[in-house]
C-alpha cells in the first residue's frame, strides 16, 4: 500500500532536509516574493521578507516557489510581481528584469534547493488559459523566458528555474492540461529534470484546477489547508477537513511518484 503522498502548502518553517529529495514525504516548501508580512507592517522594514538567497543558507527549505507571474498577457510578455524585491523592467515592456534574483537562484540551486516559478496568486490578477492553443503557446513562452529555452527577455538572465507551480485561483482554466503537456514535451528533450506542481485550495474538488489535477502529470501538490472551512482548524471534523480525498487524487495521478 502506498503511504500518504500529499504535501501541504507551508509557510516559513524549520527542520527540513538540506536538499530536495523527490522520494521523501517531508520536503519543506515555501513561497517567496510577495513580502506578505511586510505589506501589513510597513513601518517595520527591518523585518520584511529577506532576499531569496537569504533563505538558502541552511537546511530549512527544500523548494522555494517564486511568486508570482500575475498577468499571462498572452499577446505579449508575461508580467511578474515580486513586491519590493525587483521593480526594474525591460525597456518598452512591463516585464521585470531582476539580475539580483537571478544570482540568488543560482546560489540556492548550488545549495541543493529547487527554485520554481509560481503562476497566478490569490489577488485579482489577469491570468487564465481559455483554450488548448493558449496553453501550448504560454508553455512555450514560459519555457523560453524562465526555463531551458532562450529569449531576448529573460527576467532572471541566464538562471534556469527548476519548474513551474500553478497557484490558480481565478480566470479561465481550460488550457492548463495542454500547458502542462507542452511543458513536458520541452522537458523530455532537456538534460535537466524539472518539476510541475499545483497549489489548489482545500475545497475538494478545486474549482480552478480540479480537472487539471485529475488528468495531468503532477510532481507535487501543495493543498492550501487554510482560508476555508476545510482548513487545519477543522482537522477533527471529517465533513470539513478532507485530506483523504486529496491523498486519493494524488495517488491516482499519472505520475506514480506524485507527492
Amino acid at each position: 500500500m502506498k503511504t500518504d503522498h500529499l504535501l501541504v502548502a507551508a509557510g516559513l518553517a524549520t527542520g527540513a532536509l538540506a536538499t530536495y529529495n523527490p522520494t521523501c514525504a517531508n520536503n519543506i516548501v515555501t513561497y517567496w516574493g510577495q513580502n506578505s508580512w511586510g505589506g501589513a507592517h510597513l513601518s517595520d522594514p527591518a523585518n520584511w521578507e529577506g532576499s531569496l538567497g537569504s533563505y538558502c543558507q541552511d537546511a530549512t527549505f527544500d523548494v522555494i516557489n517564486i511568486s508570482f507571474v500575475t498577468n499571462f498577457n498572452l499577446t505579449g510578455l508575461p508580467v511578474l510581481n515580486h513586491a519590493f524585491h525587483c521593480e526594474t523592467v525591460f525597456n518598452g515592456t512591463n516585464t521585470l528584469h531582476c539580475p539580483d534574483i537571478g544570482a540568488d537562484i543560482k546560489l540556492c540551486q548550488a545549495n541543493g534547493k529547487k527554485i520554481v516559478l509560481s503562476l497566478g496568486g490569490g489577488n485579482i490578477y489577469t491570468y487564465g488559459l481559455s483554450s488548448a492553443a493558449d496553453g501550448q503557446a504560454f508553455a512555450d513562452t514560459i519555457w523560453n523566458m524562465f526555463l531551458g529555452g532562450s529569449s531576448k527577455y529573460r527576467p532572471y538572465d541566464d538562471a534556469v528555474l527548476d519548474g513551474v507551480d500553478l497557484d490558480i485561483e481565478s480566470g479561465e482554466h481550460t488550457g492548463y492540461p495542454a500547458f502542462i503537456n507542452q511543458l513536458r514535451t520541452h522537458f523530455s528533450a532537456a538534460p535537466k529534470q524539472y518539476l510541475i506542481s499545483a497549489t489548489p485550495q482545500c475545497v475538494y474538488p478545486d474549482a480552478n484546477l480540479g480537472s487539471t489535477l485529475s488528468s495531468s502529470w503532477m510532481d507535487n501538490t501543495y493543498v492550501q489547508f487554510y482560508n476555508n472551512p476545510c482548513n487545519l482548524a477543522n482537522i477533527n471534523n471529517r465533513w470539513n477537513f478532507d485530506y483523504a480525498s486529496w491523498d486519493t487524487l494524488t495517488k491516482a495521478n499519472a505520475n506514480a511518484n506524485s507527492r
